[in-house]
């Protein structure tokens, strides 16, 4: 599945950015947009739960649970489905080819090296770079914006971060309290969900009780917001069971690399040796040839797999020679992992998020 870039998180993201008077990049979600008109809501809270996607939560919720009730419609997030590229998307309102933070890791040639962006370190020799990635590939978010207008916030996230806490009663209680002082916007991150499928597998009976008791939270917070807030609850991505293979296991492929890949596990970028490529492309689909598209750059460029949009200046020196995308349960892992689920393939369950508002938004 290629994600359409005409309806989904992008549109929603603009329909925010249209609300609070800031320039929007992409034509905002009609449905949204009036929505937010209707209420014009005194505080409106977005709550981002990492990895719930739209299908795991039909997989694990009855009809009649809070956040099926209240799912508007299932829509696209961007690609590749993963945390560094949508979350970023949501944040600025524009695509991953416009902003080029495309996934976990990208290799930085001025650094000679592979960084994970929202850590700032080596993906294979943990080195720091302080804030390299923020200062290479600099971004304004939502939250930047409404500052400079003089218009009041707040965040909410897991330990890591303000107002932090990986417990997700917490958590609620967290927002719950941000809320009480009536801020214009609350952005509310949480990833205790996405770690859980990561770790067991999102059909796993633990990750089954864990999106019962988001359901749960997250309706006792819906009841306790005064009605002057909106709620709107979407996802970044969600995830598939895979079956977890190490590149280091295919010599064959290894030799004919300049480097070790960046990016994601089922979105791989390839930077392969002079006089390798035929090499490479034969000793690749031997192996992964039903597990994964294998595009060249000029494929990857011309399909605009990574959103519309002006391409940042950078975008192109990301994606590698070759990228090479999941489409069955397989994820292709640099180092070895023992992940049970994972994303940032092509499959749809990877790729649809939920949109769930309360008050619910009429859906005609």
């Amino acid at each position: 599945m290629l994600v359409k870039y005409d309806e989904g998180l992008l549109q929603l993201s603009n329909a925010i950015r249209q609300f609070y008077g800031l320039d929007t990049y992409h034509d905002p979600d009609v449905k949204v947009s009036s929505w937010l008109q209707k209420h014009d809501f005194k505080t409106l809270i977005v709550l981002l739960i990492d990895g719930m996607g739209s299908r795991i939560i039909k997989q694990h919720l009855e009809r009649d649970s809070f956040l099926m009730k209240n799912m508007v419609k299932e829509m696209p997030t961007v690609f590749p489905p993963t945390t560094t590229a949508a979350t970023t998307a949501f944040l600025t309102g524009k695509s991953p080819k416009e902003t080029a933070w495309l996934g976990w890791s990208q290799y930085f040639k001025e650094m000679d090296d592979t960084i994970v962006l929202f850590r700032n370190v080596g993906l294979y020799n943990n080195k720091p770079y302080p804030d390299h990635s923020y200062q290479a590939l600099k971004i304004t978010t939502l939250m930047d914006e409404l500052a400079a207008k003089g218009i009041t916030y707040d965040e909410v996230y897991p330990s890591w971060g303000k107002n932090g806490t990986d417990d997700l009663k917490q958590f609620v209680d967290n927002v719950l309290k941000a809320a009480a002082a009536k801020p214009a916007f609350i952005y509310g991150y949480f990833d205790q969900l996405d770690a859980c499928m990561h770790e067991h597998g999102p059909s796993s009976a633990i990750c089954a009780a864990m999106m019962q008791d988001v359901d749960r939270c997250l309706k006792q917070l819906a009841d306790a917001l005064d009605k002057d807030c909106g709620l709107l609850i979407i996802a970044d991505h969600g995830q598939i069971d895979v079956k977890a293979k190490i590149l280091d296991d295919y010599p064959d492929i290894l030799a004919c690399l300049k480097r070790k890949p960046s990016i994601e596990a089922r979105c791989i970028s390839f930077d392969v040796k002079d006089d390798h490529h035929e090499a490479f492309e034969k000793a690749f689909r031997r192996h992964f040839n039903e597990d994964f598209a294998l595009l060249s750059h000029e494929e990857a460029i011309r399909m605009n797999i990574f959103g519309i949009g002006q391409a940042h200046e950078r975008f192109e020196e990301f994606i590698g020679d070759y990228l090479a995308i999941g489409c069955t349960d397989v994820s292709l892992f640099p180092f070895d992992r023992k992940d049970k689920g994972d994303h940032a393939g092509s499959k749809e369950k990877e790729i649809m998020i939920p949109l769930i508002t309360v008050p619910k938004m009429e859906q005609r």
